[in-house]
C-alpha cells in the first residue's frame, strides 16, 4: 500500500531578517536563518550594524590636526568595511540558492534593528544569544530591555 499523500502546505515565512557581524553567536544565527530559508524557501535580508561609538576611537593627543583626525577615522572606516565585506563574503556562500541581501546601517544597536525589521518587514529576525567570551574587538551588546518593546516582528535569539 503507498503511503498517504502529503498535504502541501503555505510557507508563512517568507522574509527573514538576519543580524549579524560574523562572531560565534551571530554565526549560530547565520545557520538557523540559512535552515529556515532553505526550509520555507524564504528570502533573507542581512543586515551589519556599525555601532555609533565606533566614531569615538579617535583618541586625543596625537590628533591635534583635523587632516590626522580625518586620515584616521577614514582608516577606521575602511577596516569596518572590510570586515563587513569578508562576512558578507562567507555569507554569500554559505546562503547559496537563498534569495538574500545585504544592508550595513549606523547607529545604537537596538535602535538600528528595530528600524530596519519595520522598514523591510519581515515575518521574523533572527539573531545570535549572548556569549559569555566576546569575540575580540566586539564589545557592545544588543540590550534587551530596549530591543524587545521596539521590534515590530517576532525576535528569535539563536541558541
Amino acid at each position: 500500500m503507498p503511503p498517504p499523500a502529503r498535504r502541501k502546505t503555505q510557507s508563512t515565512m517568507k522574509h527573514i531578517l538576519l543580524a549579524t557581524h560574523g562572531t560565534p553567536g551571530a554565526r549560530k544565527a547565520e545557520a538557523l536563518a540559512c535552515q529556515w530559508a532553505k526550509t520555507y524557501g524564504a528570502k533573507v535580508t542581512v543586515l551589519s550594524i556599525i555601532n555609533e561609538a565606533w566614531g569615538d576611537m579617535t583618541c586625543d593627543d596625537w590628533l591635534n590636526t583635523s587632516a590626522t583626525r580625518n586620515y584616521f577615522v577614514s582608516y577606521v572606516a575602511r577596516e569596518i568595511a572590510k570586515e563587513i565585506d569578508a562576512v558578507w563574503a562567507r555569507v554569500r556562500k554559505d546562503f547559496d540558492g537563498v534569495e538574500i541581501n545585504f544592508l550595513s546601517r549606523g547607529g545604537k544597536l537596538e535602535d538600528v534593528l528595530a528600524e530596519v525589521a519595520e522598514e523591510v518587514g519581515p515575518d521574523v529576525a533572527v539573531m545570535g544569544a549572548w556569549q559569555k567570551n566576546q569575540a575580540p574587538g566586539f564589545r557592545d551588546r544588543f540590550e534587551n530591555k530596549r530591543l524587545h518593546p521596539q521590534m515590530p516582528c517576532p525576535l528569535v535569539v539563536a541558541p
